[in-house]
């Protein structure tokens, strides 16, 4: 992999009042100034020219005043930019490695106090390490990877029949969810606005960090590993796919149309006002996929008094973990996924299987009445033209370990049963258009 070497740190700001936008965009310059000498600049995307201090000032008395308003400067090795979008500010920097080592305790002290005033999210990273886990155009990977490396990673193909690189597959792919950018890398800061999908309480109980410590009462500071630019090494792309499981990232969103298909190390439920998570540990209490885990940390978030309440539990997960929603009068209990198989080279086929199998393939108790005298359901819900299209001889021919009745058809909806051992389970095929809506999920839901 060919590298450009260089440090790129971004804070996302929340929204700002006139005042506090114009402080910022100062604070901006005067710390650009400070690491290089700006040589070129250029004004909301419009044609480059030379830098100029003076209509730089100029454009700060004004920036409290505009909507919209761009500024990139550089001086052909290092970059920097702004971008104001109706009061929401985000800040980049892009820097040679030369510079942020000879001046690392400045940029983390800017860093850092930006976050403490008003900051929203921030990181700072390696940029090959950005561009390795972030693009997904083969012909702009070609400029830092050869073809035959290309050619190794995991693919997907998009709604408009381009075939790209699917980096939710990589520990460092930037996702955004609900408006809040969820990823894993060197340097990151979490404001309390974060509490909204995934609260600090959380972030400051991830373990196999370098250092995770608040720098303020409502920020949060993550270190996974002592150097950016060693993000390359085995033991930190652990740490930093360790740090986004523990976080949930994948199981919260994604946008290649079946996840990553892995089992998750954490689940979430979402009211109104609470949150409800579930951590996964085994018996050294350290992190661990869910169907290896013998502890359980259950903590309970009330948004509105902004408490919590934890419960530590050792045992076995029991069948309602896996299908939370029961139905006492039919003796049925369910979960379900939304799945976009189009995406997948394979029209879904892995996908099917790994969620088939996670879902039969459980150990449950004997005692556990439920599970064995209720019809155990997993309903799928897909685009309307895929639940008309369900591999099933494929599958029966890819699994055949398990048991599979013959497919059947009933209003609209395609659906098999499954057995292997004592395990059951019905698997229903459904159109997206008649899904039903579901709260408090706790996991299993699709993005």
């Amino acid at each position: 992999m060919k590298k450009e070497e260089k440090l790129l740190l971004s804070i996302q700001y929340r929204l700002l009042e006139e005042q506090a936008i114009r402080k910022h965009i100062q604070d901006w310059l005067v710390f650009v100034r400070i690491l290089f000498e700006p040589k070129k600049m250029c004004i909301d995307e419009t044609k480059q020219e030379l830098f100029s201090l003076t209509r730089c000032l100029k454009l700060l008395k004004s920036a409290g005043d505009k909507e919209d308003l761009t500024l990139h400067v550089s001086d052909d090795e290092n970059e920097a930019s702004f971008r104001l979008v109706a009061g929401n500010l985000l800040e980049r920097h892009l820097l040679t490695k030369g510079l942020f080592k000879r001046n690392q305790k400045l940029i983390l002290d800017y860093t850092e106090v930006q976050m403490k005033t008003k900051g929203l999210f921030g990181y700072l990273r390696s940029y090959d390490e950005y561009l390795h886990h972030n693009v997904d155009t083969p012909d702009k990977r070609l400029r830092f990877q050869t073809a035959e490396e290309i050619s190794c990673l995991p693919k997907i193909i998009r709604p408009h029949g381009d075939l790209v690189i699917d980096c939710n597959q990589f520990p460092g792919y930037d996702i955004f969810y609900k408006g809040y950018c969820l990823t894993s890398c060197w340097r990151m800061y979490f404001s309390r606005y974060y509490h909204k999908v995934i609260p600090l309480a959380v972030i400051e109980d991830v373990q196999q960090v370098e250092q995770v410590r608040r720098i303020a009462p409502d920020v949060i500071l993550v270190e996974l590993y002592r150097d950016p630019f060693h993000w390359d090494r085995e033991c930190n792309l652990h740490y930093q796919r360790m740090f986004r499981d523990q976080l949930g990232v994948d199981q919260l969103a994604w946008d290649n149309g079946i996840g990553i298909l892995r089992e998750p190390f954490i689940e979430y439920a979402y009211s109104d006002n609470m949150i409800q998570t579930v951590q996964y540990q085994n018996d050294r209490l350290q992190p661990t996929e869910k169907k290896a885990a013998t502890h359980f940390v259950t903590r309970t978030f009330d948004l509105v008094r902004d408490q919590q309440q934890v419960k530590r539990v050792r045992g076995t997960l029991n069948a309602q973990a896996y299908f939370p929603w029961v139905d006492e009068q039919r003796m049925k209990m369910m979960n379900y996924l939304v799945l976009n198989p189009g995406y997948a080279l394979d029209d879904g086929l892995q996908a099917y299987m790994f969620y088939i199998r996670n879902y039969l393939e459980i150990e449950i108790d004997p005692k556990d009445g439920r599970y064995h005298e209720y019809l155990v359901v997993l309903n799928i819900y897909l685009p309307d033209e895929h639940a008309q299209a369900i591999p099933y001889q494929q599958l029966k021919q890819e699994m055949a370990d398990i048991k599979f009745s013959r497919l059947k058809k009933r209003r609209g909806e395609r659906y098999f049963d499954l057995k292997k051992g004592k395990n059951h389970l019905r698997v229903n095929f459904l159109q997206a258009s008649s899904m039903p809506q579901l709260e408090n999920i706790m996991g299993g839901s699709g993005g």
